[in-house]
This record gives C-alpha cells, structure tokens and sequence, in this order.
C-alpha cells in the first residue's frame, strides 16, 4: 500500500480531534493507527509502495502539518468557497480539504497535483459521499488552476 492508508489514519485522527482532546481518557488516537484496513477498490498510483514505518511517519507529516498550519488552510478554504462559512461545513469534508491543501502547500516529497486531487476526491467518496467528492474537486481544482 502506498500513501493512500496514511492518509486515510490522518483523516481519521483530525476528525476525530474536533469531538475529542488528544489525550482523551475515553479515546485512544492509537486505536486508529492499529486500524489496518483500507475501504477503496480504487486505489491511485501515487508512489512506490511504503513500509508500515514509512507509512507511519507520512500519517505523522500529515497530521503535524495540518494541524500546525491548520488556519492558514482555512484561510484557503474560505478563499476558493465563496458562499461557504467553513464552520458549518461538513467535518469531513473540511478535513479532507485540509489534507489536500496541507500536501499541496506543504509538500513532504513532490507529488503532481492530480495524485493530490484523486486522493481526496476518493477519501470523499469513502467517508461522505459522491456530493462532497464533486464539493472537495471543485474547491481543490480552483485551487490548483489558481497556481498554474
């Protein structure tokens, strides 16, 4: 598996960070890294495949980064939503805007655009659906045609 499962155990650590603190007794954030499952028949080439360790610190470059940077990437968000408050939209799908953006902005290792895009548009599909895939799509691509 490549960077898909990463980014998969990133989202679900942001996610869940706006219910719970990180250190929430109730709530164990390695109980998501031990989670080793991956929800897509459609996978996308985006690099060589990656050790569990490799794996392990791509998801810990994600959600460092989105986290530290995080209202710099709503800044963009807003920026390219025009009639969204990005607090009443969908957490999912601003976290997965997040990620994208966080990877597109802040890139750990040069990847095209449009592994970026795939990516999330698929995270879409998995965790909210075809209407928030074409949501994150268009508010990415905006994006991305902003800085060809």
């Amino acid at each position: 598996m490549s960077r898909h499962k990463a980014r998969q155990q990133a989202l679900e650590l942001l996610y869940s960070r706006e219910f719970h603190g990180e250190n929430d007794i109730q709530y164990s954030e390695q109980e998501i890294l031990e989670n080793d499952y991956v929800t897509t028949d459609t996978l996308t080439e985006d690099g060589p495949e990656l050790s569990d360790q490799e794996r392990d610190a791509y998801c810990t470059y994600l959600v460092e980064t989105t986290t530290e940077h995080r209202d710099e990437l709503d800044d963009i968000i807003r920026s390219f939503a025009k009639g969204w408050d990005i607090e009443r939209m969908n957490r999912t799908d601003r976290n997965i805007l997040r990620l994208a953006l966080c990877e597109l902005v802040y890139p750990k290792e040069t990847l095209a655009p449009s592994i970026v895009l795939n990516e999330a548009v698929i995270l879409a599909k998995e965790f909210s659906g075809d209407k928030s895939a074409r949501f994150v799509n268009g508010i990415l691509g905006a994006y991305v045609r902003s800085k060809a």
